[in-house]
């Protein structure tokens, strides 16, 4: 189980990767984030970790040749890491990723998947463009932040217990991937705190 102070810094690093995408523009193609986290080295007595997260870019053509866009493209690299053999394009990158993690931070922790993409947000029966990052951590938490084009600030919302009517679209597909790479960072075992 996460503790409050490892929610607290992946709803910071959430809102980082927010300030990263804005500092890049609007209409960047959808991007995964891999957060997880790995011991540090320090004298005290309580060990500290670092949470660190791997971003890559989706291609915009498979989200406009899936047809239900990117909540079946997150299944479809699930089911890439689960069944090595079932061809998916990222296969190879979520691969080599996970191998370099455990060959550099055999430690690391899996804490959670991300995804952050450009949406419509419909306000007052008014559509308008909106960044969107959504979250699922071990636990099951839900982070969704949304900054809708031309505010200063997002609004970042935690769920510790999602009711899955409220869940955001990617939800399913994110929480596929959390079950398919916990086996290949740390052997199905959840981290306990953080």
């Amino acid at each position: 189980m996460l503790s409050i102070p490892a929610v607290r810094t992946l709803a910071g690093c959430l809102l980082a990767v927010d300030a990263d995408a804005d500092a890049l523009g609007w209409g960047q193609p959808a991007t995964l984030l891999l957060i997880h986290d790995r011991p540090l080295h320090t004298a005290g007595p309580a060990p500290m970790r670092e949470m660190r997260s791997l971003e890559f870019p989706l291609r915009r053509d498979d989200l406009l040749t899936e047809p239900t866009g990117l909540p079946a493209l997150l299944h479809r690299l699930a089911a890439g890491l689960h069944h090595p053999h079932t061809p998916t394009p990222y296969r190879t990158t979520l691969n080599t990723i996970l191998r370099l993690i455990r060959a550099t931070t055999p430690d690391a922790r899996l804490l959670a998947w991300a995804t952050c993409y450009d949406d419509i947000l419909t306000t007052d029966g008014q559509p308008r463009q909106a960044r969107r990052i959504d979250a699922v951590d071990v636990d099951g938490r839900v982070y969704q932040l949304t900054r809708p084009r031309g505010e200063d600030h997002p609004v970042l919302l935690v769920d510790d217990r999602p009711d899955t009517q409220d869940v955001p679209a990617t939800y399913c597909g994110l929480t596929a991937l959390l079950a398919a790479t916990a086996g290949h960072l740390q052997g199905g075992a959840r981290p306990d705190t953080a």
